[in-house]
């Protein structure tokens, strides 16, 4: 194994920030040691993120201004012209060895910046550089665009601008937060008020040093591992991984066993010439070559074996064959995709001495490999943290599951805008943790990274969270979803989550305008005292009230996290609805046999509030209340009503994914319940075309205050905040 030079530390890449590159308007993603992954849906902006970082970092990806496409400028921009692309790496941990490195020196800023640090946390004790890609104007055209004298003359200038317009301009050294808009706005100026920064005016502070990045690129090691890739053509071409890891070691090769190989490849070249079928060859062509042009002119020719001696021309035949197999080609493709990221691991570390920083990034590491597989490869890739930086792309839930969430870095797409945003489930969570919840000696962050394990891809992938406390919520709430709307949670993204417990603000706090932006809705009960049941107790109310007001102060401020509170427990506010009652009566029809117990529980869930009360939750204790929500859900029907704290909470939750699409088949579905009459064929037509907010008020004012114009009021009520 190659020396760790870093002397336990190795330079790394931990920041790249993204701005006007695609789908990505401004983003700023994370990495750590070790296994780094992007979570994200299908075309959320991994891969654009991916190319963006070989744009900067990969010499065998060289982009420039001849392959610059329009689309590579963020559909964000009403107009792309004149405005930038810049990508931007922070490196850490640039020990004093690795500063022995030239290009280290000219990465590394002169003086550090106090207010830069505090967006790009660093590791204390260590230098660390910056590299930045500016896809610009070239000056004359920025010049122009600053000089011009009115808004007229602004327009026409920018009007005129091409892609052959622009320039490939690279620095070190910057010390800015380009996520920043004042950043932006002080580079390059503000388009839409015809305002543009003069490069007489270019502050080079925030620009940075002007550097060559090819000096750059001969240390800094990059490679590629598509999910489209042919391993068994890349296993075929001269600078295949093996080939170049035997380039390192072959000069570790004895003298001894050098010239013991050279005399075997000569006595093979004697063995070989020496075959009379092969020395027959030669006479052959020597007695053609009289007969052409006769003794005087024809060369006396003989054929030979020439197999080359030098150790490095053997390379080329070296092959990697599996013990069951006589060629590799007959391994199937999973494993073919394991061996090739194995080998360039092997690669990297025996290359270590020759580069200061090794990453390789993998997209979609699930194609072609079985789900367990996939978790051990992704799990064990942790183990290269000396030698290689891995970043992998996945929407892959089995690979979300095993990835260390402090290493986890989301990328989500606006439903409206169609511009990624990229989001750190950890960023500042501890400081919660230790600020908020008051923990001392353990971490959140920690906590959360053992508890997740089973829930983390409906937590990461999920557009919109419920968490509930038990497992009746969790099975009746989406049975109930689909009855009463005619839609699924999955179907519009929504997770719900059973934490088991009352122990919400554990997970809620990845919720956050620094975390995650994902509406998440509590569920929980308040327990509250019936006098006169035996069923309750003052304890419990004062623990529901209690955990109120902790929820409350905890996420009162947070637009991300809002709570929801049953009066009483689940079960009892369900039967509260009289138009549920029937449900629970077949429930209880269905499970009892003896007639007597049936006929008190029915006359129970319709008689005194108290009696109900004690009733349904003696029902629910003797089934066992995951088992009873699962024969209630089987009751359900579309005349069911949704208890208001659940409603509330799903519109909550779902707020992102209520699309017109979603509502209008909402409103079909529910529309077909009714009995059919001119105001209904109306609204039917207005659910199928136009403005859906309009229709929507027209539901809320023409049908009866049922389930569904709950729904529609609370939705207009939460868009109005």
């Amino acid at each position: 194994m190659i020396e760790n030079l870093g002397g336990g530390n190795i330079v790394y890449l931990k920041y790249v920030e993204i701005i006007n590159y695609k789908n990505i308007k401004s983003a700023q993603f994370e990495f750590a040691k070790g296994a780094n992954t992007i979570i994200g849906e299908n075309d959320a902006g991994k891969s654009n993120a991916i190319t963006a970082l070989r744009i900067l970092l990969d010499s065998n990806f060289y982009y420039n201004t001849k392959r610059l496409k329009e689309t590579d400028f963020s559909k964000s921009l009403d107009n792309w012209k004149g405005h930038w692309i810049i990508i931007s790496a922070f490196f850490d941990e640039i020990s004093t060895q690795d500063k022995q490195c030239e290009v280290c020196g000219e990465i590394i800023p002169d003086n550090e910046d106090v207010e830069f640090l505090k967006s790009h946390i660093r590791c204390e004790g260590f230098d660390y550089g910056t590299v930045t890609l500016y896809i610009r104007p070239i000056k004359k055209i920025r010049t122009e665009l600053a000089n011009a004298k009115d808004s007229k003359a602004f327009e026409k200038i920018r009007n005129s601008i091409s892609l052959n317009d622009y320039e490939f301009f690279y620095t070190s050294r910057s010390q800015v937060n380009f996520t920043d808009l004042n950043v932006y706005s002080k580079m390059v100026g503000d388009l839409d008020s015809y305002n543009y920064i003069s490069p007489e005016e270019d502050d080079q502070f925030l620009l940075g040093t002007r550097v060559d990045i090819l000096d750059v690129w001969r240390h800094i090691s990059v490679v590629f591992i598509d999910a489209l890739r042919d391993v068994e053509i890349e296993m075929r071409k001269p600078k295949n991984p093996l080939r170049r890891v035997f380039d390192v070691v072959q000069a570790d090769i004895v003298e001894e066993d050098q010239n013991s190989i050279k005399n075997k490849i000569n006595e093979l070249n004697t063995l070989i010439s020496s075959i009379k079928e092969i020395s027959s060859i030669g006479l052959e062509l020597n007695k053609k070559l009289s007969e052409i042009v006769g003794l005087t002119y024809s060369p006396n020719i003989y054929i030979e074996s020439k197999l080359k001696d030098d150790i490095q021309s053997l390379a080329r035949y070296l092959s990697i064959l599996p013990s069951d197999y006589d060629d590799i080609d007959l391994l199937g493709l999973g494993h073919l995709n394991i061996l090739y990221i194995a080998l360039k691991l092997v690669e990297f570390e025996y290359a270590r001495n020759h580069e200061i920083i090794n990453i390789m990034i993998i997209e979609e590491p699930e194609a072609h490999i079985h789900t367990h597989i996939q978790k051990a490869l992704f799990d064990n890739l942790g183990l290269s943290l000396n030698y290689t930086q891995v970043l992998m792309t996945t929407h892959s839930t089995h690979l979300s599951e095993v990835a260390d969430i402090n290493k986890v870095n989301v990328i989500s797409i606006s439903s409206d805008s169609y511009i990624s945003e990229v989001m750190k489930p950890t960023n500042q969570l501890d400081s919660f943790g230790k600020t908020k919840l008051k923990l001392k000696d353990l971490k959140l962050s920690d906590c959360l990274k053992r508890y997740l394990d089973a829930k983390r891809s409906v937590l990461l992938f999920s557009k919109g969270l419920i968490l509930v406390e038990g497992d009746g919520e969790e099975i009746l709430i989406p049975a109930m979803v689909k009855k009463a709307f005619g839609i699924s949670l999955d179907e519009i993204g929504i997770g719900l989550i059973n934490i088991g417990s009352v122990s919400f603000e554990y997970i809620a706090s990845i919720f956050s305008n620094e975390r995650l932006h994902r509406y998440c809705a509590i569920l929980t009960d308040l327990d509250s005292f019936i006098e006169g049941s035996s069923k309750c107790s003052e304890e419990a109310a004062k623990r529901g009230v209690t955990r109120k007001d902790k929820l409350d102060n905890l996420y009162g401020e947070n637009p991300w996290v809002d709570s929801f509170y049953a009066s009483y427990t689940l079960e009892v506010d369900f039967v509260n609805e009289i138009e549920n009652r029937k449900y629970v009566e077949n429930v209880v029809k269905n499970h009892y046999s003896r007639q007597s117990t049936i006929d008190k529980h029915i006359e129970n869930i319709n008689d005194s509030f108290v009696n109900r009360y004690d009733s349904v939750l003696t029902v629910a204790k003797d089934m066992g209340k995951g088992w009873y929500a699962t024969v209630l859900s089987s009751m359900l029907d579309n005349d069911l009503v949704i208890p208001n704290y659940i409603l509330k909470a799903l519109v909550f939750a779902s707020q992102k994914v209520l699309t017109e699409p979603v509502l209008r088949k909402i409103g079909i579905y529910v529309l077909e319940m009714y009995e059919e009459d001119e105001t209904i064929s109306e609204l039917k037509k207005k659910f199928s075309v136009g403005d859906i907010n309009e229709t929507i008020n027209e539901f809320c004012d023409k049908l009866p205050d049922d389930l569904l114009t709950k729904f529609f009021k609370y939705r207009m009520e939460l868009m109005e905040k």
